[in-house]
């Protein structure tokens, strides 16, 4: 906002403007992307989604595993994006490595299930060819009856490359692609007192969504729906004045204030989302001398005193980490919701070959826990009683999104988004008119243009 109260697109409001430039707080610099209409084929046509499919999946970083899933030698995951599988291992000597999961023999897939563990390598069931946990070829199956010349070719499996960061396995089929570091901008540093790696995921659960990848992130990369798809958490949510800063590579932050009323409300007093608030981290709202405007401060230093007696160590949090959500959006399909006590992480992936549907999954993360007091956001959606020990690893709960069961907030959007996907092939759908709450969407399509029109 500028003094006389206007608002300015190039600022947004930032959550702490005292905060020196080189804090995590700080707001980032602006990038215009413009303000033109967002092209309504991207959502739906299938030679869109094939330019997807030849140059902007293959040459970004993807999300595979986390290293926990693997944890000794011959364990393994499978990672589907788009028309692509891929095996995610853990080898004899500890490396992670990643193989397609095709047989080089006669194309078959090597291995069909989630995740197991197969010590002695992997045994295309088709023809028994049998590869090493080093992707070399250890036995074809009758091998003098082949010609020798039909075997003077590549018959190890399809490497690609493999980096983690925090636990994360990331992949990579481009050869010539930036590390995984250079991609993520800030983010490492920003999230280096959370220690991911420390976490484990909790929850994951995973559904089919009847809309196109692109209107999924565009959905959850702004909180200008919020008052009208989520009133309930308005109480609780300052969904207007969001901090939005853009980064390089098509990665963003949006910081929005939790414990604090959202201005379109306008009540008296505290309601009864803040009083909830108040007493969960034990401060009593009926002798709060405070007014609402003060609550958030007061929670913050009630955390930070709760977090001592709970044994947590929040020495290295900003008083407004203990509270607000610091959303980043990792191009082109991860966004992370991060607090002191989890992470959510929704997981937006292209469907093998419907434009009109992805794969959506609601992960949330936490530090292995045996005191049921220590409880990530509400929204995340974690189930009343769940199991937050860490000691078992979280299946993946493949659901149907027509019947719930991914938590409040994302079961109100899931139907949503098939009416947006419905509504924006129509003739008279001219293309997506963007608010400066909606900068994250400009951002994350210009960088996708980037991909698609070969300049990447």
């Amino acid at each position: 906002m500028t003094e006389d109260g206007r608002y300015d697109h190039r600022l947004t409001w930032p959550v702490n403007p005292e905060a020196p430039a080189d804090s995590y707080e700080a707001k980032a610099p602006y990038i215009d992307n413009g303000c033109a209409p967002i092209s309504p084929e991207r959502y739906y046509s299938a030679d869109y989604m094939e330019a997807e499919r030849r140059l902007l999946w293959p040459r970004v970083w993807n999300w595979a595993a986390r290293e926990e899933d693997i944890p000794d030698a011959g364990d393994y995951v499978t990672f589907e994006i788009g028309r692509e599988s891929f095996i995610v291992t853990r080898d004899e000597t500890g490396a992670i490595r990643a193989y397609a999961n095709v047989c080089p023999h006669r194309g078959n897939r090597l291995v069909s299930d989630e995740e197991g563990s197969r010590p002695g390598g992997f045994t295309c069931p088709f023809h028994n060819w049998n590869f090493g946990l080093d992707g070399k070829v250890a036995r074809v199956t009758d091998r003098e009856t082949f010609r020798p010349e039909a075997l003077c070719r590549p018959m190890d499996l399809a490497e690609v490359r493999c980096e983690s960061w925090e636990g994360f396995v990331f992949i990579n089929m481009d050869e010539k692609a930036p590390p995984l570091i250079e991609t993520l901008g800030p983010l490492p540093a920003h999230a280096r007192p959370y220690r991911l790696k420390d976490m484990r995921i909790m929850r994951r659960v995973q559904a089919v969504w009847e809309a196109n990848w692109k209107i999924g992130v565009d959905g959850f990369n702004e909180a200008y729906h919020v008052h009208a798809i989520h009133p309930q958490i308005l109480p609780v949510f300052n969904d207007y004045n969001a901090q939005i800063d853009l980064y390089p590579n098509g990665m963003s932050r949006m910081v929005t204030k939790f414990a604090t009323e959202s201005p379109r409300m306008g009540q008296e007093g505290l309601n009864a989302g803040l009083r909830a608030t108040m007493i969960e981290v034990g401060i009593d709202p009926d002798s709060f001398s405070g007014d609402k405007s003060d609550v958030r401060k007061a929670v913050q230093a009630a955390k930070r005193k709760r977090a001592e007696a709970l044994g947590l160590d929040y020495s290295g949090f900003l008083d407004n980490q203990l509270t607000d959500d610091w959303n980043y959006a990792i191009f082109p399909n991860i966004q992370m919701g991060i607090h002191p006590e989890g992470v959510s992480m929704l997981y937006f992936r292209p469907h093998a070959t419907d434009p009109r549907k992805f794969i959506f999954d609601v992960i949330v993360m936490m530090h292995p826990q045996e005191s049921p007091e220590i409880l990530p956001p509400a929204y995340m959606g974690l189930p009343e009683g769940w199991d937050i020990s860490g000691r078992e690893k979280a299946e993946i709960q493949h659901i149907d999104w027509r019947e719930g069961g991914l938590g409040e907030v994302f079961d109100q959007d899931s139907s949503l988004f098939a009416e947006v996907q419905r509504a924006i092939e129509s003739r008279f759908f001219r293309g997506s008119i963007l608010s400066e709450q909606e900068q994250r969407i400009g951002h994350f399509h210009a960088e996708l243009d980037r991909y698609v029109e070969g300049k990447r």
